[in-house]
């Protein structure tokens, strides 16, 4: 079961408005372009680490953003966006 897709693009437009207010963009690309290829494994670390994760963030929040890495696509769109919003 994938997210649907508002779902995926609310994801997306809240971790780019989330790192708009905390400066973060420039940092954010580096890191998204450099990891590309290990987002899947970052899904599954999110996935693993729920547990402990859940005290600070809603689980399901936790489980939609695994989701989202899941696809290599979804880090396509994020970068997109991220560079979007830079201008």
């Amino acid at each position: 079961m994938g997210l649907s897709v508002s779902r995926r693009d609310e994801l997306i437009e809240r971790l780019v408005s989330q790192l708009n207010a905390w400066g973060m963009v420039a940092p954010a690309l580096m890191f998204l372009e450099a990891n590309k290829p290990l987002s899947f494994l970052g899904s599954q670390l999110i996935l693993l680490s729920q547990p402990v994760l859940g005290l600070i963030w809603e689980d399901k929040l936790l489980g939609d953003y695994a989701l989202l890495l899941e696809d290599r696509d979804n880090i396509e769109r994020l970068l997109c966006r991220l560079e979007g919003s830079r201008g």
